[in-house]
């Protein structure tokens, strides 16, 4: 097996889990507070934002390995 097999195979597996392993990402930095009471993220809306940026780049990643050859 090459590299690029090797690399294409983790890919694969990381890809697949990618958009479970943001959401869970997103949410513990969504709930994050410091001490002052306030947050990573300066407003809701930029909260979603990301939240669905993050999970767009996930699904585009996963489709394009899984369904690529």
């Amino acid at each position: 097996m090459s590299i690029v097999e090797k690399v294409k195979k983790i890919d694969k597996m990381a890809s697949k889990y990618f958009v479970l392993f943001s959401i869970i990402f997103f949410g513990f930095a969504f709930g994050w507070g410091y001490t002052d009471g306030k947050t990573i993220f300066s407003s809701v809306m930029q909260d979603i934002s990301i939240f669905f940026i993050l999970l767009n780049q996930g699904v585009i990643i996963s489709y394009l390995t899984w369904y690529k050859d």
